[in-house]
């Protein structure tokens, strides 16, 4: 059975470990992690090492709540993360095991971050993947942007 691939990309305006752990912890990820703001994530479990796990409930605007779950297989602080991405039932693609690629690569003061995912089952699965990833860049950027006007505003104050 042929597999589809996505790539997804975003430059943010901070440098790449801060980047970086934006995915590292369960408090940080319950922040941005979705794609769209009207949509929020709980976070069930989170063993963000190297063969632990994670599992993630997201709460759509129509009162459904998809899961996903999976394995961190590549953990190469700053400049990769490489999961499983599995969608529960009763998700359309409930059961396929997808691979997920975060890379993070340092551009003067700010970090492109590039995701890829393989193995998708379908052109349907790859179109979906593709909107909801480049919609949690885009989560991703605004709340690391934010970080760095509170800070500018912080040190204008002070000055």
């Amino acid at each position: 059975m042929p597999t589809h691939s996505i790539t997804v990309r975003r430059l943010v305006r901070v440098g790449r470990t801060r980047t970086f752990n934006a995915f590292a912890s369960a408090h940080a990820l319950a922040e941005w992690f979705t794609p769209d703001a009207s949509i929020s994530l709980e976070v069930i479990d989170f063993d963000f090492v190297p063969q632990g796990t994670f599992r993630l409930r997201f709460t759509m605007p129509d009162g459904s709540r998809p899961g996903v779950g999976g394995q961190y297989l590549v953990i190469d602080q700053p400049e990769r993360i490489v999961f499983s991405w599995i969608w529960e039932a009763p998700d359309i693609h409930a059961g396929i095991r997808t691979q997920v690629s975060v890379r993070f690569i340092q551009r003067g003061d700010q970090t492109e971050v590039t995701i890829t995912q393989d193995r998708l089952p379908s052109q349907d699965a790859r179109e979906r993947h593709v909107l909801g990833w480049q919609g949690t860049l885009a989560r991703l950027g605004d709340v690391l942007d934010a970080d760095v006007s509170a800070t500018s505003n912080q040190r204008a104050r002070h000055a």
